[in-house]
């Protein structure tokens, strides 16, 4: 074969693999284009159903807040109202300071919820999340140290609801009675303040006790959770 024929050969078959690679390649853009539109869209709906999960949870923080805010209210005007009778108004300043300390960490609440930056990265949206629970467990904490003063709340409640004075069937020696139960339930709310530690926040009877609020900050993070086992999985591809 002469050297022009196959000079001529070799230039037919460039061109020919010149169009074919025309041909083929944009259809490999085009899927390229297609996986990365998947892989956005894949993330954008795990990021709406993380955000969702979060927002189940509102009620609680919201529905904390009204309540205390009236119940300090009444509180304080309980201490004016009374503040004649020692135990009356004690009752009713422990009743305003706890509901006042529970407004505050129901508005905390509501700040971490609502004010999570769901364009930030997902390692930065799982940290922001992941405080929420903490924050959850702070109101048991606060109910551990509310435990003590359970007497005075009993007299507060008896006199605000059925206008019912409760020392009046309580034993002669008045003060060492609450005395001696307030110290039981020190003793008690110190080891409930040992085991309401945010570092259980992920223990089985911690879960339980938060089945009502940390559920939701859990379902939030196993959304956030598959976004990352995407990103490992695009790595690998």
């Amino acid at each position: 074969m002469s050297k022009f024929k196959k000079y001529e050969l070799l230039t037919n078959n460039k061109m020919n693999t010149s169009e074919t690679y025309k041909t083929i390649s944009p259809k490999k853009n085009q899927s390229a284009k297609n996986q990365e539109l998947y892989q956005t869209l894949r993330k954008e709906v795990k990021l709406q159903q993380a955000e969702s999960a979060l927002m189940k949870l509102l009620f609680l923080p919201i529905s904390t807040l009204v309540f205390f805010v009236i119940v300090a209210s009444y509180g304080l005007y309980f201490v004016v109202e009374f503040w004649e009778t020692w135990y009356f108004a004690f009752s009713g300043s422990v009743v305003a300071v706890f509901s006042i300390l529970y407004t505050l960490l129901s508005i905390r609440q509501l700040r971490q919820i609502l004010f999570i930056d769901y364009n930030a990265p997902v390692a930065k949206i799982q940290q922001s999340t992941a405080q929420i629970k903490p924050s959850m467990v702070d109101n048991l904490r606060l109910a551990a140290w509310l435990f003590p003063f359970a007497p005075f709340v009993g007299v507060f409640v008896a006199k605000a609801l059925f206008d019912f004075d409760l020392t009046t069937i309580v034993s002669v020696d008045f003060i060492a009675t609450f005395g001696v139960i307030t110290i039981i339930l020190e003793i008690i709310s110190l080891v409930m303040l040992k085991v309401f530690n945010s570092k259980n926040s992920d223990a089985k009877w911690m879960k339980w006790l938060l089945a009502g609020s940390g559920s939701q900050i859990d379902e939030s993070l196993d959304h956030l959770n598959q976004i990352n086992e995407y990103d490992i999985e695009e790595k690998k591809a």
